[in-house]
């Protein structure tokens, strides 16, 4: 059974890592040149790359809602068989909880307003992009940590 969690805990790990990196791919690498693409493309206008952007972000969000269940799986069964004390394992089933929470955010609120072409032309938009762009920032951060803290602790058990 030892062997079941060292395998469960690597790929977690391995799905932490991988969330990691699609956020940094997508808002570093890909939504820089898809926006910029009309410098590359010249009938290629700035709505065509807000559509193509949407399309990643709608497969990114897949990804992100798996991601959300191991998240919530797998720290409630750390929390329940924890053999740390109970401090540190609280903060982490919140820090856990806090990453389910950001990605729901993302996925069911920020994604589908952004994608809703009636709200491209809404006071609203600028403003529900840059706190879509914050959260995902955030997520990046909080992912991280979470990756570093179960790395660690892989790492001493």
């Amino acid at each position: 059974m030892s062997r079941f969690f060292k395998i469960a805990d690597l790929f977690y790990l391995l799905l932490i890592g991988v969330g990691v990196g699609c956020i940094v791919a997508c808002g570093v690498f890909v939504a820089p040149i898809v926006f910029k693409i009309g410098d590359f493309i010249t009938n290629f206008s700035q709505a065509e790359s807000g559509i193509v952007m949407g399309k990643i972000f709608v497969r990114l969000n897949y990804f992100l809602i798996i991601l959300a269940i191991v998240i919530a799986i797998y720290e409630i069964l750390c929390f329940s068989g924890s053999k740390f004390s109970q401090y540190y394992s609280k903060l982490w089933l919140i820090l856990g909880l806090f990453n389910i929470v950001l990605i729901c955010l993302f996925v069911f609120y920020y994604t589908p307003f952004i994608l809703d072409t009636n709200n491209l032309q809404s006071e609203d938009f600028v403003t529900m992009h840059s706190q879509s762009v914050l959260v995902f920032k955030i997520l990046m951060f909080s992912l991280s940590v979470l990756f570093v803290w179960r790395a660690y602790k892989a790492h001493v058990d």
